[in-house]
């Protein structure tokens, strides 16, 4: 078989041009899932979402806008093979170019209250094991609370006015997530303690009361200190120096001054790690900063579960 050569770079800038989503919905119309307004995931690949004209698979790290990064990076495929590919692709069929909608600006709402939390309990406690105290605490705090539509968990986040200015749901029967339309990144789910020097931080809300659980089972007290969640984490890039920290923990800290201490429990991934390290470099002459990255597990509730349910971890023999 012959050795494919290069195509060139005339013919490399029509295959750069052509977009993740337009690529699918030309080529592979099948394998995308529609997840929210303009948020897709894939088939194949569950964490890597399209939106806005972007993409990021966030299980590798990779991130970018066109078709053929996404078939070296995640896919890898040899840089020559995807290029002539791609570009045999447009040749023979070209694609009818997706206009991507803008982010736009909603007002923010949260869902209408569902008259019981029957089954926010259920999926909190019995399925991912968090405490029913701790669960019934936040309920009573206006924290969380179960949406009447979906009967999705809804976490959440004040403004230091103590008004609801963002919301995310959590699916109780699937793996479905978003934020609601119109929630303010910087008031993300939070418990505040203004007598603490402490601050807990957390990609997720589910990974904060699994923290505070692991603190209950050990007869600890689980409410002294700050706790928060970033709502996820994201990647460096190319230079750590050109980065910043998740504007909900810079909020934070703005808004509570008296914090001395931070300790991170990011997700045991790229983006999580990476995340860490972001926030080290750009604190660490501020605070008192400790990485407590889970160890052999994903993330804080894999870690409660695997304590509450260690038969599920057993490897088969």
């Amino acid at each position: 078989m012959e050795k494919l050569k290069w195509i060139g770079e005339k013919k490399m800038k029509v295959v750069r041009e052509l977009d993740l989503m337009t690529y699918f919905q030309n080529y592979e119309p099948d394998e995308l899932i529609r997840k929210g307004y303009n948020d897709y995931i894939t088939k194949k690949h569950s964490s890597l979402h399209l939106s806005n004209g972007l993409w990021c698979y966030f299980s590798g790290g990779e991130g970018g806008r066109s078709a053929y990064d996404y078939l070296v990076n995640v896919e890898k495929w040899d840089r020559i093979k995807a290029g002539h590919y791609l570009y045999d692709l447009i040749m023979k069929q070209p694609p009818i170019k997706i206009k991507q909608p803008k982010k736009r600006n909603y007002p923010f709402r949260l869902p209408d209250r569902n008259e019981n939390e029957n089954k926010v309990l259920e999926y909190l406690v019995n399925e991912r094991c968090i405490d029913r105290e701790i669960v019934q605490y936040c309920i009573e705090n206006h924290l969380i609370y179960e949406a009447k539509k979906d009967h999705a968990v809804v976490f959440v986040g004040y403004d230091k006015n103590h008004h609801p200015t963002n919301a995310a749901k959590r699916s109780t029967n699937s793996s479905f997530k978003m934020d609601v339309a119109g929630s303010n990144k910087e008031n993300s789910f939070n418990i505040v303690n203004d007598t603490s020097k402490v601050l807990h931080v957390f990609e997720s809300a589910i990974d904060l009361l699994s923290y505070l659980t692991l603190l209950k089972r050990q007869e600890r007290e689980f409410l002294k200190d700050n706790y928060l969640s970033i709502a996820g984490a994201s990647f460096i890039g190319k230079k750590i120096e050109e980065t910043k920290i998740p504007v909900a923990l810079e909020k934070f800290l703005n808004c509570n001054p008296n914090i001395n201490t931070i300790r991170l429990y990011l997700d045991n991934d790229k983006a999580g790690k990476q995340t860490t390290s972001k926030i080290i470099y750009h604190l660490n002459d501020k605070y008192r900063i400790f990485d407590h990255t889970p160890y052999r597990v994903k993330d804080m509730n894999e870690l409660l579960q695997k304590r509450v349910k260690p038969e599920l971890y057993i490897k088969e023999r």
